[in-house]
């Protein structure tokens, strides 16, 4: 009867590079195999089986592969939920609609006029009934095109680029001619735009 002899564990082979031959020692250094030695004898005790096993904890398998020690554990994006707050939009209140703005101002207008342009479209805006008001300034943009404007002196001013100025706020309905009538005879203003936004039903 032939006999059975378990084939024997060999040790991995590796490249003959320098690099390949730092990264196997380093593989090798990272763990110390233990090995365990199990028998077992078949029914009819004409068969042994061995088998070895080796012990990788804490090895550079166990961390994961490739990486320093120094290297941070991953925080698996447990702060992503967490890091952004998204702000609360607030409920239109009945009666009114939500409405934007888009007011271009003079580029040569200094920081306090266009405050107090500011200012008086906000107050413009609270006694026609507007409510949440929010201003948001985008800076001197250059326009799509040049625009000629005649001031209320006779003087024809032609503009290349604006202040942009983006107001969004809860009003009536009704209050809007006031606004826009104001905006179109305001020298400070190049051009305005308002849009009702509507939101979208799924």
């Amino acid at each position: 009867m032939s006999s059975f002899s378990s084939p024997s564990l060999k040790s991995p082979t590796f490249s003959s590079t320098p690099s390949a031959l730092s990264f196997s020692h380093k593989i090798l250094k990272s763990f110390s195999p233990k090995s365990h030695t199990f028998s077992k004898k078949s029914p009819s005790g004409s068969l042994s089986i061995k088998a070895q096993t080796l012990d990788f904890s804490g090895s550079f398998f166990e961390r994961g592969g490739f990486g320093n020690d120094e290297d941070p554990p991953s925080t698996g994006g447990v702060g992503l939920a967490t890091a952004v707050e998204e702000k609360e939009e607030p409920q239109c209140p009945p009666g009114l609609r939500q409405y934007e703005t888009m007011a271009v101002l003079r580029p040569d207008m200094s920081e306090d006029e266009r405050l107090t342009l500011t200012q008086k479209y906000e107050e413009l805006l609270v006694a026609g009934g507007g409510m949440y008001i929010e201003v948001f300034n985008r800076g001197v943009i250059p326009l799509a095109y040049s625009i000629k404007k005649k001031n209320k002196a006779g003087e024809t001013n032609t503009y290349l680029d604006g202040i942009y100025l983006l107001f969004t706020y809860f009003t009536k309905p009704e209050s809007m001619e006031v606004l826009e009538e104001t905006l179109i005879t305001d020298d400070d203003v190049i051009r305005s735009s308002t849009f009702k936004i509507r939101k979208r039903k799924y």
